[in-house]
């Protein structure tokens, strides 16, 4: 994420083959047809939104294709910027995460948001942002294709800051 926030020091970039799904969701993501299955959407997810940035090298951020893992919050998600000349940028995130009070359930969510100009400080505003809760690896896979096909339907319009700005109303 553009800055992720401070209590993801734990975070690590790590390729999707190599995501500990079974420690983040349970025993029930080791089954051999998820992980492809996930691996596959994974793949068209980056596929789909290709890193517009150079590859950063060693040390200097994530590598096109990698996610963030987040140990303690049992997640993992990944994002992709659009820049414009000047301070404009847009971003299209998803996320996966482990709904503890829900056991075997995940949540599923993926936001737009468009670079924030206002006085206050708070760096960006969400556009639009689709979430979903599911029990079980393959309904969590099948929210995970709905989502993905969100994100693709809402850069089909512009992958532009300016043109989101313009389109929510915001200076």
């Amino acid at each position: 994420m553009r800055n992720p926030p401070e209590e993801h020091s734990l975070a690590v970039w790590i390729w999707p083959r190599a995501l500990p799904l079974r420690e983040i969701f349970g025993a029930a993501w080791d089954d051999p047809d998820i992980r492809t299955r996930f691996l596959t959407l994974a793949g068209q997810w980056h596929t789909r939104h290709p890193s517009p940035r150079p590859d950063p090298g060693p040390g200097g951020g994530p590598r096109p294709g990698q996610w963030m893992w987040h140990p303690p919050a049992h997640s993992i998600y990944d994002s992709h910027t659009y820049e414009e000349a000047g301070d404009d940028w847009l971003e299209v995130a998803v996320r996966m995460e482990n709904a503890d009070y829900f056991p075997g359930h995940c949540r599923i969510e993926a936001s737009l948001t468009v670079a924030c100009r206002c006085d206050s400080p708070h760096d960006r505003h969400t556009i639009v942002e689709t979430r979903w809760r599911s029990g079980g690896p393959v309904a969590a896979l099948d929210a995970l294709t709905t989502v993905l096909r969100a994100t693709d339907q809402w850069l089909a319009d512009s992958r532009r800051p300016d043109w989101w700005r313009r389109h929510s109303g915001l200076r």
